[in-house]
């Protein structure tokens, strides 16, 4: 991959996409372990308080967001929906073993045809699983998730700037690199223009965009990945 001098950190305030964190690609959840966990209360099937699970303790996080969040419960799910520049970011999350902790499992976006957000607006608009299948899958690709894909051609998404991790990409398989983050990325050159360095540290190629965000493709070794497996969509 080549350099370039800049990295996706414009000092705005963003969020998950656009919103309220100080990147371009946004994200406005903490992690612990593996994978961010949620608790939700639930009252005559309302969600009444949303907490992450960080570091061990809950800490309580907003319901509304000033009118651009809203959750509900749907059967053991809860769905969480939030306003953005470009339409509507759809999120789901489940607790599969009934202790109260839920895990994001898929998220979605629907584009507003009267959008007006930065770039073109997001292209892909099914949804995209946290987890894979045996099969072809679209994986999202999150700081603080577990990110690995199947057997079959996975496309691992990417939305976000942060620290990434994807644990068995395989050309060979056909996975492949997608930006689709909604910002106005229009070709792999423009995206290659914000990389800084890349690199092998062992077993994994490390590939920068300036200090605070950096993708890391475990166990990839020179040869093994190339451009070609990058797609560039918004």
């Amino acid at each position: 991959m080549s350099s370039g001098n800049r990295d996706f950190n414009d000092d705005r305030r963003s969020d998950d996409h656009g919103g309220r964190r100080n990147d371009d690609f946004g994200g406005d959840d903490n992690f612990s372990g593996n994978h961010k966990a949620f608790k939700f209360e639930i009252a005559n099937n309302q969600v009444t308080a949303v907490y992450e699970l960080k570091d061990g303790v809950l800490k309580p996080k907003s319901l509304d967001d000033h009118g651009t969040k809203s959750y509900t419960v749907d059967g053991n799910d809860v769905v969480r929906k939030e306003i953005k520049p470009f339409g509507t970011e759809i999120t789901r999350y489940s607790d599969a073993d009934g202790d109260g902790i839920f895990f994001r499992v898929s998220e979605q976006w629907q584009v507003s045809p009267n959008a007006s957000g930065n770039g073109n607006g997001p292209r892909i608009t099914d949804n995209i699983h946290y987890s894979h299948t045996s099969g072809d899958d679209y994986i999202a690709v999150r700081g603080g998730e577990h990110c690995s894909g199947g057997h079959g051609a996975d496309d691992f998404i990417f939305r976000e700037a942060d620290h990434l991790r994807i644990e068995d990409f395989s050309s060979q398989q056909g996975d492949m690199l997608v930006f689709d983050t909604g910002l106005g990325l229009t070709s792999r050159e423009h995206l290659s223009s914000y990389v800084t360095n890349a690199y092998h540290d062992g077993d994994d190629f490390i590939v920068n965009f300036g200090s605070d965000v950096s993708i890391t493709l475990v166990g990839i070794q020179a040869g093994m990945i190339g451009w070609d497996d990058v797609s560039v969509l918004s």
